[in-house]
């Protein structure tokens, strides 16, 4: 007898959405149903929208998208956002999103809008998380000040720095901030008084 894998939404009113993806067919599991797109519950369709609200820069990037109609958009945005299936809800039931989960949907390394409307990006050796691509954009500032910038400490600002040398394989600032800059990633400016 094998065990059936309780995934958010199976036995409680939490969201997970997710991909088949020998299908491509995008499903929500919620309030121990599953359905498929475009018919997910109307509360999972709101939170869903609230939080493309949430994120404008996200949706300026969406908005950018070739040839992606309007009503695809929405789609769009919860297949790179929601895509994976993992072991925590999407969303709670109260809304509160969770952005654990890398999805690779197949177009890692060749999409322009990488780590711009999902939260993260395919690199040389594995991913950049939502952490470190914050981290990437203000690495024209000193640690100390990124770790301010960010609300950080110091250490976990270090820990990522490290952690993002190793999986892009560049060796200094410099060379992260071209690689950051080759990416699309918008770096920080600060203003000058």
């Amino acid at each position: 007898m094998s065990k059936q894998r309780i995934i958010g939404g199976m036995i409680d009113k939490k969201v997970e959405i997710f991909e088949d993806i020998e299908t491509r067919i995008l499903y929500c599991s919620h309030d121990m149903r599953q359905t498929m797109w475009p018919n997910f519950p109307s509360n999972v369709m709101e939170m869903i929208k609230q939080d493309m609200l949430n994120n404008p820069k996200k949706l300026e990037h969406l908005a950018k998208w070739p040839n992606l109609r309007q009503d695809q958009q929405i789609k769009q945005y919860t297949l790179c956002n929601f895509g994976g299936l993992d072991d925590s809800p999407d969303f709670e039931e109260d809304g509160t999103v969770h952005r654990s989960e890398f999805y690779d949907c197949g177009r890692r390394g060749v999409c322009k809008f990488e780590g711009k409307i999902c939260d993260s990006i395919q690199v040389k050796n594995g991913y950049l998380t939502k952490s470190e691509l914050e981290v990437l954009r203000y690495i024209r500032l000193p640690d100390k000040s990124i770790a301010e910038k960010l609300n950080r400490s110091p250490e976990t600002i270090s820990s990522h720095l490290q952690n993002i040398r190793e999986k892009t394989g560049q060796s200094d600032k410099l060379n992260l901030a071209l690689f950051a800059a080759a990416k699309g990633i918008t770096l920080y400016k600060p203003n000058k008084k």
